[in-house]
């Protein structure tokens, strides 16, 4: 099962998933280290799920972590990759997105909801995500 959404807790040196209103906590030395390790699990690299995503929908900034296409498991950042309150979103668990001015609020399939800024760059990261799945060789 699939969290709603991860961050790094650098209090505690560890990676935090987020899931009806529960968090778990996982040591890992970062976020970046953590999908690598999920990656490789199902058979490549974090860089090269990065990297084809990246060549596949031309996309340069704020790439996906496709971990797994079947059954999907893909996260999207809400902010740029070095910003330490960054946090990955997992596209399959999205119920719903509320738009207001200057934010919006995610609401997750398990009736729980997050706000974040910059709603116009997540409407972007979803529509991207949702033209790769649709791609007829994945």
């Amino acid at each position: 099962m699939s969290a709603n959404y991860i961050y790094y807790n650098y209090a505690t040196s560890q990676v935090c998933t987020v899931k009806e209103e529960r968090s778990s906590y996982i040591c890992s030395r970062s976020v970046e280290h953590y999908f690598d390790e999920l990656c490789i699990l199902h058979g490549s690299t974090l860089e090269g799920r990065k990297k084809a995503f990246s060549k596949l929908m031309e996309q340069k900034n704020f790439i996906p972590v496709v971990v797994q296409v079947h059954p999907h498991e893909i996260y999207f950042p809400i902010k740029p990759m070095k910003d330490p309150q960054n946090i990955w979103i997992c596209y399959e668990e999205i119920e719903s997105i509320e738009q207001k001015n200057k934010t919006c609020v995610i609401h997750f399939k398990d009736q729980t909801c997050l706000e974040c800024e910059h709603p116009q760059r997540i409407k972007n990261q979803m529509h991207q995500i949702f033209r790769f799945l649709k791609r007829k060789d994945i």
